[in-house]
């Protein structure tokens, strides 16, 4: 991974290693699901490494059936992988690692007779912390994730988008400093993503680690430092997502009237060109040149067309290009 945002309030100390550490370490993971009569072998994960910084939001997309999913369940330790390696916080996984970790599953479930306080009462017992701690932490939580007003609702009556955003707090509720987020804002209306989004921007703000998958890409690109693309089981992208802005610092110029004779008239200015034909062209320019290259165009003999920011390759385009044909 090329980009790095540690945050200076990020304890290494207790995250038990240096700062530059990863908080994620997958080597060749490889995940073989037997199937039928002759046992043959689907691989869902294939040769597949990982790895998170600390204090960064690192994105994991890809289509259904990629192996998102069964990368996340071997790194939480719930599925045995075939072969390789991971480790969290630079150890291989145990209880002490895993009580560090807050997950939030795409389809959260609890007990539908708890109510919203109860069930986050059960899941923090889980944790190991006391009942005065709860007592304290819980009236909080549920104000931050929207759901102060429904603390004493049985969660049976709860929509698609509360009990989502009860997952969320039972994955903050024990304060980890690696949260793994499976379709954090599925089903949730504008406000509810807008709220979760947030959330997960001041929770990198303080030095923790989000691992989050998401098939919403405007969301990934508003919370997001990195972004991992998976298909068939393998990445086929990595890049950080400051390289998104960068390449829209251009400018896009139409020029009316184009010849050999302008374009060698041009030729010790800096541009490209993105499209040719016949008489027109669409020249490309950083925008600090700009200036310069529409100055020249008008001493010359051609007519300027469309003058526009530049859309470099967006998420979306990307995503398309790697895997959308998945």
């Amino acid at each position: 991974m090329k980009h790095e945002n540690p945050f200076s309030i990020y304890d290494p100390h207790k995250s038990g290693g240096p700062l530059s550490a990863p908080v994620i370490e997958i080597r060749n993971l490889t995940k073989v699901y037997r199937r039928g009569l002759r046992r043959t072998g689907l691989h869902a994960v294939q040769d597949l490494s990982i790895t998170v910084k600390p204090a960064t939001a690192v994105a994991f997309v890809g289509p259904n059936g990629a192996g998102k999913t069964t990368t996340i369940l071997a790194l939480l330790g719930l599925l045995k992988p075939t072969a390789g390696t991971i480790q969290v916080f630079g150890t291989p996984l145990d209880t002490a690692v895993l009580r560090r970790i807050g997950y939030q599953p795409e389809i959260f479930h609890t007990y539908p007779f708890y109510t919203a306080q109860e069930a986050l009462q059960y899941y923090g017992r889980l944790t190991g912390l006391t009942a005065v701690s709860l007592s304290q932490l819980i009236p909080s939580l549920l104000d931050r994730v929207g759901l102060a007003d429904a603390a004493d609702r049985k969660t049976a009556t709860f929509s698609k988008g509360m009990t989502q955003r009860l997952g969320l707090a039972q994955a903050l509720l024990h304060d980890p400093e690696l949260l793994i987020l499976d379709e954090p804002t599925s089903g949730l209306d504008p406000e509810g993503r807008r709220l979760v989004l947030e959330i997960i921007r001041s929770e990198k703000a303080r030095g923790r680690t989000v691992f989050l998958s998401s098939h919403i890409l405007s969301d990934i690109e508003r919370t997001c430092d990195e972004v991992l693309m998976i298909r068939q089981g393998q990445i086929v992208f990595a890049e950080s997502l400051s390289v998104f802005s960068e390449m829209s610092a251009e400018w896009e110029i139409e020029v009316l009237g184009w010849t050999t004779s302008v374009k060698e008239n041009l030729g010790s200015l800096n541009f490209r060109l993105l499209q040719e034909a016949q008489d027109r062209a669409v020249l490309v320019c950083p925008v600090e040149s700009k200036r310069e290259l529409l100055r020249r165009l008008t001493d010359l003999p051609v007519e300027i067309g469309t003058v526009q920011p530049h859309r470099g390759s967006s998420l979306e385009d990307v995503y398309m290009k790697h895997v959308g044909r998945a």
